[in-house]
């Protein structure tokens, strides 16, 4: 019987790159297992040790940035200068870690209260093996995300690639054993939809997905039979409101980055601004001059890449097409040459609320403007969507955009800025609502990828607690005067346990 492989192809042109055996279902559970045996040893290693093993990783990818960059590039078309900053991401994530993680991971001990002869610590121990489905969008830094944290936190990690990416991914594999990564500790499984749902129910302590919201339900749905908790990231409709106070220079040019940047193709990027009507005029002049100098193409000197998959172009081209028809107008872009794989940057107006292209997720480089009245019709409008992911204000008074951002619903605001967010390790990532739920990065990320441990010690000696069986009047009488004790708290509340204790009223 005739192996089924993955055909790899460049977006840019067509040609293919490599053809990569899909995994079956056999060898997606041998790999959890390999992965669960080589873990248990990893665990056991000290937090310090797995953190210098990883500083020897970031400085492997550091070595080895061309060869990554290239090998990005060649599976997404993005511009170089995009591909290196995949590495310089992920080679700054590990640093963090290395850093605070050590700390972050110590056991740590816990306040006991009113037991006084007891003492509590909290621990954060390895999950074990940990899933991860990973997109085509950012094939280097969304696996490195994943992997990163979970190595740092003693577990072992499964990861499936993007069926059109998985080239960087199997790189990643080699960058992990060149640095010293233990054998069998992380395994990288090509495949297909059937591959990904073999590892969901492949008996992981944790899924982690980052993709559509639709196939996000379908991973939950799948791990939900064997009660496996899931971490999603999945899509957005960020928005981008403008206010009358802001620099427009700068609010132009920071929205026309985070709306083109990796060609739209960013779960994160401007996906709808919401101008104030004093300055709409003027901000949507220059938005469409500086959209229509981004250089398209593959070569060195490009802006905007390619659309990765034909599928993704048709959600674009069907979104603008429909826009269109009902009113909206194209300042730039619009469509393409036919059978391009480039879509060009394109500015929409006289688009409405009830447009797709305003409702639903483009994950292309299409960018609708809408003027409104005022801070609360844009606050309004921003929020009226089921996704929740990212935002950004844009105004002249720093304090004004983070009450306007308080006010949003999204995972997370910026204020004058886009997309530099994601450059900074101690920041967490993740949505609310149809975004999905739980964080990447940051201390958060840990968090998600350990367990907490209660251990809890009595050292006070006695043969029976007053509150254990047999209960009586005394257990009743300490028990009042406990509870009088916390009740009220301070001087009072010591002195109600004193009056108690000795069988006075209270």
């Amino acid at each position: 019987m005739t192996r089924a492989s993955l055909e790899v192809r460049s977006p840019g042109d067509g040609s293919l790159l490599a053809s990569v055996p899909v995994t079956s279902p056999e060898e997606v559970g041998a790999a959890v297992a390999a992965s669960r045996a080589a873990q248990a040893g990893w665990a056991r290693r000290p937090a310090q040790e797995r953190a210098h093993v990883m500083r020897k990783l970031a400085r492997v990818m550091g070595e080895r940035c061309d060869e990554v960059a290239a090998c990005i590039r060649r599976e997404t078309g993005k511009p170089r200068t995009e591909a290196l900053a995949e590495v310089l991401v992920s080679v700054d994530l590990i640093r963090y870690y290395a850093r605070v993680a050590p700390r972050h991971l110590r056991t740590r001990r816990a306040g006991t209260g009113w037991m006084v002869t007891k003492a509590g610590w909290v621990e954060r121990e390895p999950l074990g093996v940990v899933g991860a489905i990973t997109p085509w969008n950012y094939p280097f830094v969304l696996v490195m995300d994943c992997v990163t944290p979970a190595l740092f936190a003693g577990n072992g990690v499964v990861v499936k690639p993007s069926e059109l990416t998985p080239l960087t991914a199997l790189l990643v594999l080699r960058l992990l054993e060149d640095a010293g990564i233990p054998e069998g500790l992380v395994h990288v499984i090509p495949g297909d939809g059937s591959t990904g749902r073999a590892l969901v129910q492949a008996g992981v302590d944790r899924m982690t997905f980052t993709g559509s919201t639709a196939t996000g339900r379908r991973v939950m749905e799948a791990a939900a039979s064997t009660l496996t908790p899931v971490t999603l990231e999945l899509g957005g409709k960020d928005a981008a409101i403008v206010l009358e106070d802001a620099d427009l220079e700068r609010a132009a040019r920071g929205i026309v980055y985070g709306a083109f940047f990796n060609a739209g193709q960013t779960c994160i990027s401007v996906e709808r601004v919401y101008v104030v009507h004093s300055v709409y005029r003027s901000f949507v002049e220059r938005v469409t001059e500086l959209a229509r100098a981004l250089h398209v193409g593959v070569g060195d000197d490009a802006e905007v890449g390619p659309i990765i998959t034909p599928a993704q172009m048709g959600v674009i081209e069907r979104q603008i097409g429909a826009a269109l028809a009902g009113g909206a107008r194209a300042l730039c872009g619009g469509s393409r040459a036919s059978g391009s794989p480039f879509f060009p940057p394109t500015v929409l107006v006289d688009v409405d609320g009830s447009m797709e292209v305003v409702r639903e997720e483009s994950f292309g480089p299409l960018l609708p403007i809408v003027a409104v009245a005022g801070e609360a019709e844009a606050v309004r409008l921003a929020n009226s969507t089921p996704y929740g992911l990212f935002a950004s204000i844009w105004t002249g008074d720093r304090r004004r955009g983070l009450r306007v951002a308080r006010q949003l619903r999204a995972g997370g605001v910026s204020v004058n800025d886009v997309l530099s967010h994601y450059s900074v390790a101690s920041l967490p990532m993740g949505g609310v609502g149809d975004s999905g739920f739980g964080r990447r990065r940051g201390l958060e990320a840990l968090d998600d990828m350990t367990r907490a441990k209660t251990l809890f010690a009595d050292h006070g000696g006695l043969r029976r607690e007053i509150y254990w069986f047999p209960y009586s009047t005394e257990s009743v009488r300490v028990m009042r005067a406990l509870l009088q004790w916390r009740a009220r708290g301070g001087p009072g509340g010591l002195a109600a346990l004193i009056r108690g204790l000795l069988g006075k009223e209270i």
